[in-house]
Parts: structure tokens; sequence; C-alpha cells
């Protein structure tokens, strides 16, 4: 009677030998107990199942015909390892996790309306996807988060869940829990990326990578100098090292990046079915902050394939043991290629998966000629990168001392509205007002016009005096200088103050004008000092050269306070209207002929009339011995004077420093300001009351038409104190004959 209790005892531990074997293989108790309950608006796997998604390490996808292993790796890339070794296209593997993670349930088919005879409209045996997804149980070990089997799509769609969007959804049937044949419909359709098989399921990029993460990039090609492009950082700019040391493109070398990144293969085949050279037509080499081992992508001499008039190149990549198909060239788009194509795919009884795929992945591919891989196409083709904002001063001189020109920045105050204004000089000359906008332009033009031509490079280190020599750079025609602004940001170290930002150093450009040797036309040349190469200039930023004072200075040609103002006199070829002017008051006088004419004057057009000519700007300056404009200016139309009484502040400090000795201590005040009481109102006082020193100045314009027939008349000008000629626009000139006596 005892083998009965044995007997039972062993079914049971047999039981929950299976028991646990189904939960350690499936994750779920559903394979013993029954089907799970399914209700319209369900996500096909539970909630915990989903959270462990992010945990699968293990995928395998399955048709009639083929099936496929993947796991990951622990840089959580997708590889495929049976039955063939590749990497699987990322989008395949974000596809299928999404549909998982996303599936809600639509509808249930009831079973007995599911025959052989409408089996086929389903596809969950006539043309299924099997997909089975796991995760590390333990012990080397892995146990099933998801499996199911996806068939044909549905005609429904279903509600995305905000009103508005509906999606496409699926046949589906999954076994995970249970022994469950019922076909549901649930939302979502990844059967498009199944469409060429599952051979084309390898990833057609060769190169997967961070751009932010590259650091060098070295292009080896048959029959030229290898290439180097390199920068320290994500954030710093590209410099080529080799074969000569210059600046690289920023945006040529980005559209080489992203060119790498969007090249995508016709094909992808083992390395065994494909014989290649033993030397490769072009080597690109990647390094960056991923790792030590580089990606090294070998591209191989181009080829045609019967029937097809596009060429075509194999490559290989170091991290994968396969061969890619990639376009040599732009696909050619010519009706009889096609008119072939179609006729030879017609003619094929059976047309096999991995044609299919071929053929489907060839439209619509960077080919490799348009990708920018020579010096010349990654090069800078700019005379000087710098920032216009980024410098304090310069210099354009000659070195056959003829003279030259300084300039330097007063930096303005962004918040109280001040602007820069930059200051000019010559050797005879003091610092007087430039015109901003010219030197801006100029800067401008020097940073973004681009050379048309690099005319000669020498290898890195190499003596450039020849090259100098030869293109007459030895005794330039202009000497530029440039000097950086000086670094805001500042530390305190060991009592001292430190920038926190290395002062940059300045920078010498030499400049010169030449003959083409080839078309024996006049051409400029420059060279950076410190570089390995020599340019040829646009005429577009040679023009903006001068060492004449002239075409730096501000163009206002009266520089005059309104508050000092004292006379204006007018004369057009008659007695002259003179007006007196009183600020305080913004009160008028004047005769003319003699007679008081003050009642008469509109004080409105008056004061418009002197704010016009305070702001008013030439359109050039001329030589003083410019013939045109000395003739025109022998009977001027009219002339213009202003009488102006210029006080002198230049004793203020002074006066500031005696007052306070005489009244003994200043109190101190957290502004370190003068305060109105105490000893500090008497110096305040004696500022407002005391009598400052003052000068007179005379500015006098003369002014004569260039010519009244011109299509574009102007106007010649003279300030009379000084000699200097002047061009003003005709709508200037004119403007200054205006009225503003009342009649």
């Amino acid at each position: 009677m005892r083998i009965l209790p044995t007997l039972f005892l062993s079914l049971l531990a047999a039981g929950a030998v299976t028991l646990a074997t189904f939960l350690a293989v499936d994750g779920n108790l559903a394979r013993i107990t029954g089907w799970y309950r399914f209700e319209p608006g369900m996500p096909l796997f539970s909630k915990e199942n989903i959270q462990q998604l992010d945990e699968v390490c293990w995928m395998r996808i399955q048709d009639l015909h083929d099936v496929i292993v993947c796991a990951k790796d622990e840089h959580g890339d997708w590889w495929i390892i049976r039955p063939f070794k590749d990497r699987l296209a990322p989008e395949v593997a974000q596809a299928v996790f999404a549909f998982t993670s996303q599936a809600r349930l639509v509808d249930t088919l009831p079973l007995n309306n599911v025959t052989r005879s409408n089996m086929r409209e389903f596809g969950v045996e006539t043309s299924p996807y099997h997909i089975t997804l796991k995760k590390p149980q333990g012990n080397d070990s892995l146990t099933t988060v998801a499996r199911y089997t996806l068939g044909s799509s549905s005609p429904w769609l279903a509600d995305a869940g905000d009103g508005e969007s509906l999606l496409p959804t699926t046949y589906l049937r999954t076994n995970f829990y249970g022994r469950d044949k019922r076909i549901h419909v649930v939302s979502g359709n990844i059967l498009s990326i199944f469409k060429d098989g599952l051979e084309a399921l390898r990833d057609p990029y060769p190169l997967r990578f961070n751009p932010e993460e590259l650091r060098k990039i070295t292009i080896s090609s048959t029959g030229a100098e290898e290439l180097k492009l390199q920068r320290i950082s994500a954030e710093a700019e590209w410099t080529i090292s080799s074969p000569v040391i210059t600046a690289a493109d920023a945006d040529h070398v980005h559209q080489l990046v992203q060119n790498l990144l969007s090249l995508k293969s016709v094909r992808v085949e083992d390395a065994i079915e494909v014989s290649l050279p033993e030397v490769p037509m072009c080597c690109i080499k990647l390094e960056g902050s991923w790792g030590e081992t580089p990606r090294e992508l070998k591209i191989y001499n181009t080829f045609t394939q019967e029937g097809d008039e596009q060429q075509y190149c194999h490559a290989t990549i170091n991290d994968r043991p396969v061969v890619f198909t990639l376009q040599a060239s732009p696909r050619a788009q010519h009706t009889g290629s096609y008119a072939r194509l179609i006729k030879s795919v017609c003619e094929l009884p059976v047309l096999p998966r991995k044609a299919i795929a071929q053929l489907r992945m060839a439209n619509q591919r960077l080919s490799v000629s348009e990708i920018p891989l020579s010096l010349a196409a990654l090069r800078s083709m700019k005379f000087a990168s710098i920032d216009p904002k980024d410098v304090s001063r310069l210099s354009l001189r000659s070195a056959r001392g003829n003279g030259g020109i300084r300039m330097l920045l007063i930096p303005g105050d962004e918040d109280s509205k001040v602007p820069d204004n930059w200051m000019v000089a010559s050797a005879q000359t003091p610092y007087i007002k430039a015109e901003t906008s010219e030197v801006n332009s100029f800067l401008k033009g020097l940073n973004d016009i681009p050379v048309p031509e690099i005319v000669a490079d020498a290898a890195p280190g190499a003596d450039m005096n020849a090259l100098l020599v030869e293109y007459g750079l030895n005794s330039p025609d202009y000497i530029l200088s440039i000097q950086p602004r000086p670094s805001t940001l500042r530390a305190t170290l060991f009592g001292h103050d430190l920038p926190l930002v290395k002062d940059r150093s300045p920078r010498s450009f030499l400049i010169t004008r030449g003959v083409d040797s080839e078309t024996g036309k006049t051409a400029w040349y420059g060279f950076e000092v410190g570089s390995n190469s020599i340019c040829r200039l646009s005429s577009k930023f040679t023009r903006k050269l001068s060492l004449r004072l002239e075409k730096w200075k501000s163009r206002n040609l009266l520089d005059f306070n309104v508050s000092s103002v004292r006379k204006l006199t007018l004369d057009y070829k008659q007695a002259p209207l003179e007006l007196n002017y009183e600020y305080m008051g913004e009160t008028w006088s004047g005769t003319l002929k003699g007679e008081d004419i003050t009642p008469r004057i509109n004080p409105h057009r008056a004061g418009f009339y002197l704010r016009r000519l305070q702001d008013m700007k030439v359109s050039q300056w001329l030589d003083e011995e410019d013939e045109d404009a000395l003739l025109a200016l022998r009977n001027p139309a009219f002339r213009i004077k202003l009488d102006l009484e210029i006080v002198d502040y230049s004793d203020a400090e002074n006066t500031v420093i005696e007052q306070e000795q005489n009244a003994g201590e200043i109190t101190d005040t957290p502004e370190g300001m003068l305060q109105e009481n105490g000893a500090d109102a008497d110096i305040l006082r004696s500022l407002a009351t005391m009598e400052r020193k003052t000068h007179s100045e005379t500015r006098t314009i003369s002014i004569a038409p260039a010519s009244y027939d011109s299509e574009k008349p102007f106007f010649y000008g003279r300030l009379e104190e000084t000699g200097q000629l002047f061009i003003l626009p005709y709508e200037t000139a004119q403007s200054l004959a205006g009225d503003f006596l009342e009649m």
C-alpha cells in the first residue's frame, strides 16, 4: 500500500518541476492555467513584462523560410549571431520594442470563424513573423518576456488615444499566455520592416557613431597625400594638420560627417562571398572619445553590373565581417535602364528574397563621389577666420615706408546703449573718430569674403621664404596687423589679477599686388604670417584696402555740440543771412542786408536745420589736390559758416582736488560720489559757478555742384579751415538750401 503515496508524490514532484520549467522559460503561469483575459484597450502584455523590455538581450525573428537570432552587446547595440554574424539595423530593434510596448487590443476574432479557407487573409499561418524576446534570468539562462506571431495588416484603424489620430492595425496571435489560438487585432503595424525578407534586416549603414564624439578624421586616397583633420573638443573648430596646416571649412567638414553617417549600401554580403583587391582606393579612419578602437572604412575600385550602367564600389568596415556595395556615382536617370530592369525582373519565374531586398535598397542613396574627401573640398577658403567683434586694434602699413594708419576700438556699453566706436590715426595725425561702418565692413570682408584660389602650399615646417619671394610678399604693399580683444574672464591668484583665458597673440597678414603668370592680369596675393599657404585674394576685399586717412575717418562733416553754437551764417551769392543763437533760451535773432529779421525766424525750422548740420555725413572724402573738385569750388553755389564757443572742461578734475584740500576731509560714501551737503556742496557749487576757459572755432563749408547734367548728380564741398575736400549726396546738398524764415 506504500507504493500509492510514493507514486502520488512522484507525480506531484514531476508536476512541480514542469511548472518551474515553464516559469523559467516563459515567466508566467498562463501557460499552465489557461488564456489571458484580453479586453479591448488592454495592452498586449502586462505592465510588468513591458517594464522588463529594457532588460531584453536576446531576440528571435522567424518567417516561413528563415530565422535570425540577435543579441545585445554591452554597448546596447544589437547584433545578428545566427545564421550569420552582422549588426542588426537599429531601426528594426526600435520598431519591434516600440510595437511590443505600445500595442493595444482592438478586437478578438471568434474561434469558430477562423477556418482554413479564410486563414490566408489573417496571415498568422500563411505569412507569419514569429518574434520572441528574452531577458537574463540568472545562471546564464534566459526567460521569455514577450512572444507573438504577426499576421497581415487588418483593414481597421485604431484610436491613438488623443481623440484625433488613428493608427493602423495588425492581425496577431500569441501563445505566451497558454495554448491560445485566437486571432487578435492590435494597434500598430511594423510589417514594412520585413518586406524585403530577413536578409535585409542587416544594418545597411556602414558607419554608426555620435558626431559629438568625433575628434580625428584621416583620409588616405590612392595618388594623394594623406589628409588629416582634428579638433580638441566638440565645441572647437576643425583644423587640417596634414598635408598643410590650415583651418578647415566648418560647413564642408559637417557635410563630410553627415554624408558618412548617411552612406547607405545597396546590399550587404558576408566577406567570404566577395573577392576584394589587396589595396583599397580610399581609406577613411575616424577616431573619437568613444574608445581606443577607430572606425576604418575602406572603399575599393568602382565596377558595373551586367545590364546596369550604374557605377558601384565595394567597401568594408573594421567592426563588421561584411562587404558593402555602395553607389560610386549618382544614379543615372535613363528610361532605357529602367525598362531593361523591369524586363529582367518580369522574366524571373520566382524572384529570390535577397534579390528583392537588393532591388529596393538601391534607390535614393548617397554616392561616394558626392562625399567631400579632398584637401580642396575641406580646407577653409577664407583669408582670415576672425570674429569682427573680437578685434580691439588693427594697423595697416606698407613695407616700403609709405606711411600707414592704426585704429583703436573704444568699447561701448550695451546696458547704457552706448555703441562701440573706432578711432583712427596716422603718423602725422593724432587719433580722430573713425567711420565705424567702414571699419566693420573691412573686418567683415576680411572674415567672410572667400579667396578664389590657394596658389601655393608648403609642407608643415618648411621654409616659406622662396614662395614669399616668388609672389612678391617679401616686400608687400600692405602689412595688416590685428590685435584680438583681451580676455575679460579674470581671477585672483596669490594676490595677482590673472586672465582665466590666455590672451591671444596678434595676427599679421602680408598683402601685395602682382601679375598672374598664366593670364598676365593683375592679381592680389595674401599670406598670414605663420601659415603654410599663399592665397589669391578677391578684389571685393582688396578694394577695401587704403593707407589714406580719408578712407577711414568719420564721415560726419561738422562734429559739434548744439550748445556750442553762437552764430550761423548762410551765404547764397547775396547778402549773407546772419543768425545768432542762444542755447539756454533756445532763441534766435538775425539780420539780412542790415535789416533785423528776428520776427521772421521760425525757431523750429532753424533748430531742425542746426541738427541737420550736426548729423550731416559726406559720401566720400577726397584728396586735397582733387582737380575736379577744386575747379568746381572756384565758384561755389553757397557757403555755410558756424561760429562755435568750445568750453574746456579739462580743469574740472583739478578743481575737485583743490576744493577737497581746502575744505578738509570729504565724507566717504558707499557710492564714492560727491554729495549735495557739507563740503561736497561747496565743490559742486564751485564747479557750477566757476568760469571755465573757452576758445572760439569757426567752421566754414563751401558747396558747388559737380554737374547739373549728370545722371547721378552730386555736389563737391570743402572745409575751408582745413582745405579738406569731400562729396555730398545731391539730396543732402539740396536740403541745406532750405528756408526757415516766415514769409
